[in-house]
């Protein structure tokens, strides 16, 4: 990995994340994962648990030997959680998960049943994370790798400077923004974006409880089940109803979906579905991944507000973009909807008006 950090940006980051995003104490049991390319990371977060005090053990996964692996042995058993680290999560308290592999447009790349067996774990993972109340965090500096960048279109040095200039954000401007704007879509009933582009869809809410991801994992998150959070983050997501959507979306934001950007987005919602879509570029991956989706995925399924206001370039991360608004179709359980579709997309709209029941909330990108 080309990676421009310093160590003295890794320190400072890992002691944000571990006091201030996952709020370690002294005498609690931390799992820090990691890839070959995170390992100055790793060691940076095993140091300084340790000078916190903190039981830490170190999960290592090896690039080149699991892409030997992935050509040598059967998808479904290298995507199998070992009863060991089941049982190392049940014991802990928090978890540092840092991206990988460093090559993940190759993972991406693979026939979909294949890839699918790979990563079977991911469900049950999250389960035991639950079941035993862990805070967790996913480092997204480990996705910000030269083989993900040439796929995206972007420097890899932008990206890792994005992220790490997004990682000294004051979470608790991030959770009080948030909690500010979640209020307001709770009671929320109608929704209106609009942007000088074009944009303008109406969307109705369904009176359910917004998802705030400001970084911090508290009791409240865990309760919930939101116990897994990003770093950097920051966005409130709400799940719409998914049978009423009328007007248009023109996205100013590019989508990275695992496949490759998606970049001039044009939605048509009529008859409260997505009735026409057109894209300047990468319009065929969203085509064929749309085609072969069955139920539930041509319905509106969500929208977000972005809070981090140091999010420039971030490949997986536009959501967090402060002001700029997604709308997503398809999947919404993970925010508390009812589509479990095999199927989710969205578009970002930066510098937009967003009104609920008549009133901003958000005016030309800025938060009000």
């Amino acid at each position: 990995m080309a990676d421009t950090t310093t160590p003295t940006d890794i320190d400072e980051i890992c002691r944000n994340v571990l006091k201030k995003s996952l709020r370690v104490r002294r005498g609690e049991n931390l799992i820090v994962e990691s890839w070959t390319h995170m390992l100055p990371w790793a060691n940076a977060f095993v140091l300084e648990a340790r000078r916190l005090g903190v039981r830490t053990t170190l999960l290592y996964e090896d690039e080149a030997t699991y892409w030997r692996s992935v050509e040598a042995c059967k998808p479904a058993d290298l995507g199998r959680m070992p009863d060991p680290e089941l049982g190392a999560i049940a014991k802990a308290d928090a978890y540092v998960f840092l991206w990988g592999p460093e090559d993940r447009p190759r993972l991406a790349a693979l026939p979909s049943e294949q890839h699918q067996a790979l990563t079977a774990y991911n469900g049950r993972w999250y389960e035991a994370a639950a079941k035993a109340h862990l805070r967790g965090c996913r480092m997204e500096i480990g996705r910000a790798t030269p083989p993900a960048a040439r796929l995206h279109g972007v420097s890899p040095t932008a990206w890792q400077e994005s992220l790490l200039d997004a990682s000294r954000v004051d979470l608790t401007a991030l959770a009080r923004d948030g909690a500010r704007l979640a209020g307001r879509l709770r009671k929320g009933k109608r929704v209106r974006l609009t942007h000088a582009n074009g944009t303008d869809l109406e969307l109705q809410l369904a009176r359910r409880k917004p998802v705030i991801d400001d970084g911090i994992v508290d009791a409240d998150d865990v309760k919930s089940g939101n116990n897994v959070t990003s770093f950097p983050s920051g966005a409130v997501y709400v799940a719409v109803d998914e049978q009423s959507a009328s007007g248009r979306v023109v996205a100013n934001r590019v989508s990275y979906p695992g496949k490759g950007p998606l970049e001039g987005g044009r939605w048509l919602f009529a008859e409260n579905r997505l009735a026409e879509f057109e894209y300047r570029s990468g319009g065929e991956s969203f085509q064929e991944a749309y085609d072969a989706a069955g139920v539930g995925k041509e319905r509106p399924g969500f929208f977000s507000v972005g809070l981090n206001p140091k999010i420039r370039v971030a490949p997986g991360l536009e959501d967090f973009e402060r002001g700029t608004i997604l709308v997503g179709i398809g999947a919404n359980a993970a925010f508390g909807g009812k589509s479990r579709a095999a199927f989710q997309s969205w578009l970002g709209v930066a510098g937009a008006h967003l009104e609920v029941d008549g009133k901003t909330l958000v005016a030309d990108g800025e938060i009000l």
